[in-house]
């Protein structure tokens, strides 16, 4: 009766968790040791890339704290300058809200096109801090190359998370 006049159900009050619960599970799995001594792999920045695509679809489910807890434990976990990736998911956070009214409407393709050089953007200034940090210049190819694999995982990675997306709603 409560869900007829419009209120909330449990289904409904889970689905609400599904951003959240979504970008810790693939928190974990950019944890996951990949590649070997021979063939070292580099792993996308799902938890960027999950950030996005919430904050596209659903910015209420993905709040500044959640943004900032994550961020933090990544940041702990990836043995990178405290704040730094807390600092990325809110940038995110905050230049989505600035331009959501321009990105909502546009094709798959142009909303790739502008996490594309947002990230670029992003990278290059962690980059920066943690040449600050460490107080030496550190080399651009693995900047870059964390960024082209984080920006050609958008795709296929934002696809399954819209799949998930459907089945929650």
């Amino acid at each position: 009766m409560n869900a007829a006049r419009g209120g909330g159900s449990v289904e409904n009050g889970i689905a609400n968790f599904a951003p959240l619960a979504a970008t810790v599970f693939l928190a974990l799995v950019m944890l996951l040791p990949v590649g070997t001594g021979v063939a070292n792999v580099m792993m996308p920045h799902f938890v960027l890339i999950a950030t996005f695509y919430w904050l596209l679809r659903r910015p209420v489910l993905m709040p500044y704290g959640a943004c900032a807890a994550i961020g933090f434990l990544l940041d702990l976990w990836l043995d990178v300058p405290l704040g730094l990736n807390m600092l990325m998911l809110l940038s995110t956070r905050l230049f989505i809200l600035s331009q959501i009214k321009y990105l909502r409407g546009q094709t798959r393709l142009v909303q790739w096109l502008v996490f594309a050089l947002f990230t670029l953007i992003l990278y290059t200034l962690s980059w920066f801090a943690v040449a600050l940090a460490k107080r030496d210049w550190l080399p651009v190819e693995p900047l870059f190359t964390q960024w082209l694999v984080t920006t050609l995982s958008y795709a296929p990675v934002a696809l399954v998370i819209g799949r998930l997306r459907r089945v929650m709603v």
